[in-house]
């Protein structure tokens, strides 16, 4: 990364750092032009895709899972010692890539990642980093976030998680209990029908 991050109100993120337009500008084109790439020759149909064409949704967090393997149908997990097997306080995985082995971003699914927000008020984690491939991020010290209603940090620069990727957001988790923590940006999707005709909550492949 190029910058660093900005730690900011979630809802007001475009006031509180007004550079972000451009930042989610400048990842989904280069997400688009990617895909455009190397999934040639579909062309981008953008949320109504159709046959001959690729698509773009939110990120979606059934392309995750939790320390444990266990895929996500939402962004929220519940941290424990006994369902999850976390160290509190302590370092966890608390995000990983869903496709194993390895823990990887599944095949047909590009994802540009430009931060993360926490939905809920009560921050559970105090630091946190993230390694995509063999490209470790520097830690981020999150208590600032903690005066926050629901913080997000936003990268000055974006993140391209490309598919079958490695992914893993490690963190320093302060207590027990429930935790939503939103990947923020943009996915674009090789075949439309796994985004359209599965039913809400399913898992992605």
């Amino acid at each position: 990364m190029a910058g660093g991050y900005v730690i900011a109100e979630y809802q007001s993120i475009k006031h509180d750092f007004p550079e972000f337009e451009r930042v989610m500008s400048n990842a989904r084109e280069a997400l688009l032009e990617l895909a455009r790439a190397d999934w040639a020759p579909l062309t981008f149909g953008g949320m109504s895709a159709t046959a001959g064409q690729f698509s773009e949704s939110t990120i979606m967090p059934e392309l995750f899972a939790d320390r444990l393997g266990t895929r996500l149908t939402t962004w929220h997990q519940t941290y424990d010692v006994v369902n999850l097997g976390m160290t509190i306080p302590g370092h966890n995985v608390i995000m990983q890539g869903a496709q194993t082995p390895g823990y990887t971003i599944y095949e047909d699914y590009k994802i540009a990642l430009v931060g993360f927000a926490f939905l809920d008020k009560a921050v559970r984690i105090s630091e946190v980093k993230m390694q995509i491939s063999d490209r470790k991020l520097p830690r981020v010290n999150l208590e600032e976030a903690m005066i926050y209603e629901k913080p997000a940090v936003v990268f000055e620069d974006f993140f391209l998680l490309d598919e079958e990727t490695g992914f893993e957001m490690m963190a320093y988790v302060l207590s027990h209990g429930p935790q939503r923590i939103k990947l923020i940006g943009t996915q674009v999707n090789r075949v439309p029908n796994k985004m359209q005709v599965t039913n809400t909550g399913a898992a992605l492949t």
